[in-house]
């Protein structure tokens, strides 16, 4: 019977061994991965890591802007008509300063059919107008000029002459020529931080100031 016990002792140390065993081995979920292969791994030397491909950068997203602010040069305008035109830039708040050009080169050759009696006669007219294939007039309001209508202003007289023809072509007796902001000491204003929408707003503002231009220029 001693040899059975003997056996039973030595089953029972290799059992508790195999537990010792197991418990010191992590299984497979437990043991850290090996990301990089020791053999694999290169040491590059300083010509070798300037050979490599430049590293591309991410693509930046532009900026997206809210409107961007101009400067602009408006005129050229009589005294009465800048007493005007500065109450207007005032009530836009428009920063401005005054630039006072040569009397030959604020003038403008209008081309234009004389002040009507009232708004409906100057209304009738431009229909009239419009049967005749002229779309572009606009009424006058400037106080001086008040119900005459507009139909073209040229830097140059010949232009302003060629188009007097053609109108009379067509069968528009009543247009004439003139000259515009021919006055002594015109005034340009200089606009400075104008938005888009304060720019179409002055541009509407044409029929109040016929002869006007408004055009982009350099910020001061």
């Amino acid at each position: 019977m001693k040899w059975l016990v003997w056996l039973l002792l030595l089953a029972n140390v290799a059992l508790f061994g195999y537990f010792q065993l197991v418990a010191a081995v992590p299984d497979e979920a437990t043991r850290p991965r090996r990301d990089l292969a020791a053999e694999r791994l290169e040491i590059l030397d300083p010509q070798a890591l300037a050979s490599l491909p430049p590293k591309t950068a991410a693509p930046s997203v532009p900026p997206v802007s809210s409107g961007q602010m101009l400067c602009y040069e408006w005129g050229s305008f009589s005294a009465t008509d800048a007493t005007e035109a500065q109450a207007v830039l005032n009530r836009m708040g428009i920063q401005t300063s005054i630039r006072q050009p040569a009397p030959q080169e604020a003038v403008r050759y209008w081309v234009y059919i004389p002040p009507r009696k009232s708004m409906e006669e100057a209304q009738a007219k431009v229909k009239e107008l419009r049967a005749f294939g002229i779309e572009e007039s606009f009424i006058v309001q400037e106080p001086k000029w008040r119900f005459a209508i507009s139909l073209g202003v040229f830097k140059e007289e010949a232009l302003a002459d060629k188009y007097l023809e053609a109108l009379k072509a067509r069968g528009v007796r009543s247009a004439i020529k003139g000259l515009r902001n021919h006055e002594t000491d015109p005034i340009n204003y200089l606009l400075r931080d104008v938005s888009p929408q304060q720019a179409e707003e002055l541009a509407r503002l044409k029929p109040q100031f016929p002869g006007s231009e408004l055009k982009p220029t350099d910020c001061f």
